[in-house]
């Protein structure tokens, strides 16, 4: 069990479930570490709204609306589903279906939350048809990635109210140690200054000793100097145009202006990947990247594009991927 699961140790489910389009009934299930406590029929989410208790909530629809899909069979219908986050949410259950259902939907159910709409930290949808066991073991799933520390330091649409209860949980505490290390601060003060001049000291020594760091450091920074030497156009000046170009449904995670061939070696002239731009990303929405290539095609310095790679993991829905660009 990690450390925000054992802060945060009690968590409700609420299960709600559309006999129609406008007709909806609740259960809510208390778990405690991971373990179910007790559960309420017919529960009435006033009760859920008035809580103070900062408890965080999992809601699981399923019912009239709720559609659930084979993603080998119908990927024409995923592709329409995950290119609109306005529209749908879904989620794929880790057997290779998505369910999903409008976002019409999902207002109903935060109309009847109120208050406790900030308590939420995820909602996903299930097949009717799932049973009790791959219910109880998507929930342990669902909690075992809300109530990480990955979740809290990088928090997806809902993770930040994990962080934000985290915090209600923990800052009294916190509150306490820095206060305590304020104090111990006074007594170490002394210590740390004459440690930070010894320190300084042996640094100097070290340099005066290996002059050739400082040569080496020279021609390093010779070598960065002349990796845009060959370039047709300033490094800042593609930069701004790639991110103009880029729609909001993409996420660059790597750009390469003319990268290294081989590790940089001290005395040897670098070797560059002339007039070439990397780029690697990821998006949900698989037209945005069609739409990202054309619009830096538009940009006059490009002689060449080319899409390396498109990747989707089942898991998650999200197309890695991979464009090679050359300068002219």
């Amino acid at each position: 069990m990690g450390i925000v699961q054992k802060i945060l140790s009690r968590l409700h489910v609420l299960y709600v479930t559309f006999t129609d389009a406008d007709n909806l009934s609740f259960c809510l299930a208390e778990y405690k570490n991971g373990k179910p406590l007790s559960t309420s029929e017919n529960f009435d989410t006033a009760s859920l709204e008035a809580s103070k208790e900062k408890i965080p909530v999992i809601i699981l629809l399923k019912g009239y609306g709720i559609i659930t899909k084979n993603c080998d069979a119908n990927k024409d219908i995923i592709t329409k589903v995950t290119a609109d986050e306005s529209k749908f949410l879904w989620n794929f259950d880790g057997n290779g279906n998505i369910s999903f259902v409008r976002r019409e939907q999902i207002d109903k159910i935060l109309q009847k939350t109120g208050k406790a709409q900030n308590r939420i930290i995820r909602i996903e949808c299930i097949s009717s048809d799932t049973d009790r066991e791959a219910v109880e073991s998507r929930i342990r799933q669902i909690i075992k990635e809300s109530f990480s520390v990955r979740s809290i330091v990088k928090p997806d649409v809902y993770g930040s109210q994990s962080a934000m209860m985290l915090f209600h949980k923990i800052k009294l505490p916190v509150l306490i140690l820095i206060l305590l290390i304020l104090v111990a601060n006074t007594f170490v003060s002394k210590n740390i200054s004459e440690l930070h001049l010894q320190s300084n000291t042996k640094l100097t020594a070290l340099q005066r000793q290996h002059g050739q760091i400082n040569n080496i450091t020279q021609q390093k920074q010779q070598a960065v100097a002349g990796y845009a030497k060959n370039l047709p156009v300033k490094f800042a000046f593609i930069y701004d145009r790639i991110a103009v170009a880029t729609p909001a449904q993409i996420t660059v995670s790597e750009l390469a202006v003319q990268p290294l061939l081989r590790p940089f070696e001290p005395g040897k002239e670098p070797k560059l990947n002339e007039n070439r731009i990397y780029i690697s990303g990821f998006t949900r929405d698989y037209e945005s990247i069609s739409e990202y290539i054309s619009n830096i095609e538009k940009e006059k310095f490009i002689k060449k594009l080319t899409l390396a790679s498109v990747v989707q993991d089942n898991k998650t829905g999200i197309f890695n991927f991979k464009i090679n660009i050359d300068i002219k």
